[in-house]
């Protein structure tokens, strides 16, 4: 009988994972992009706004921001001003740049909340958005954070995914745009994307990713580190059939 360790049970369920956006109807655009061996330091730009959801934030940035996940990176919050913003948990977040004045960013980073629909109203904003996800080496989402990233335009062919819970809402929402939102998924990668399903979610994704920049391993022990039960497998998602 042949045997697998735990590194080869994520390759293989990553490999699955892509087969199904395979046979999707929007095509493939790709494995995540590795980071070029001269690029030094990863500037991440979190972008936040009022009423955004602070786990969406605080979750992924626990993963990347960790002084021992052997990863080059320096994590800035970007607002619209800099101006502390209120999360929809009343925690304040102070911004270190705005969308007009932050350097560019490697990895652009939107989460979710109440408060995308305030980003996604303002035509200003939207604009500065998809600045930044269109000169971003990587752009992540978590929860409804998706929707802003469709409202871009840029995932025109691409597969993605969002939160459970408001799943058919933006979806609907998307009419019109050729995007296919992948229901039973944790997370879903296509080319430089990564979008994850709701709120802890997004520390599935972030593993994902930092296993991407570094190793397997190495994601596995700062998972092990937070003691956080990393969902390993892109399709492991026990939520999707929460909500019909």
């Amino acid at each position: 009988m042949k045997h697998f360790n735990s590194c080869s049970i994520f390759l293989i369920a990553t490999s699955i994972h892509v087969a199904f956006s395979l046979l999707s109807d929007a095509a493939y655009h790709g494995p995540f992009p590795k980071v070029p061996k001269d690029m030094g330091t990863i500037q991440l730009g979190a972008f936040i706004f009022d009423n955004a959801d602070l786990l969406d934030i605080t979750g992924p940035m626990e993963v990347f921001g960790a002084p021992f996940n052997n990863l080059d990176i320096e994590v800035n919050f970007i607002g619209t001003s800099l101006k502390p913003v209120k999360t929809a948990h009343s925690v304040l977040l102070t911004p270190r740049y705005t969308l007009s004045n932050a350097p560019k960013m490697d990895l652009f980073f939107i989460p979710g909340g109440p408060g995308i629909a305030s980003v996604m109203n303002s035509t200003k904003i939207m604009r500065q958005v998809t600045k930044r996800v269109k000169e971003s080496t990587w752009t992540m989402t978590v929860c409804v954070g998706s929707a802003v990233l469709a409202k871009t335009g840029l995932m025109d062919g691409y597969n993605m995914t969002t939160n459970k819970a408001a799943f058919q809402r933006i979806v609907d929402n998307s009419k019109g745009m050729n995007i296919n939102w992948i229901k039973r998924a944790r997370w879903v990668q296509d080319g430089k994307y990564v979008t994850s399903s709701g709120v802890a979610a997004g520390m599935d994704a972030a593993l994902y990713i930092l296993s991407e920049f570094t190793s397997f391993a190495n994601a596995q022990n700062v998972s092990n580190f937070i003691e956080y039960s990393w969902h390993k497998d892109a399709n492991d998602d026990p939520f999707a059939d929460l909500y019909p």
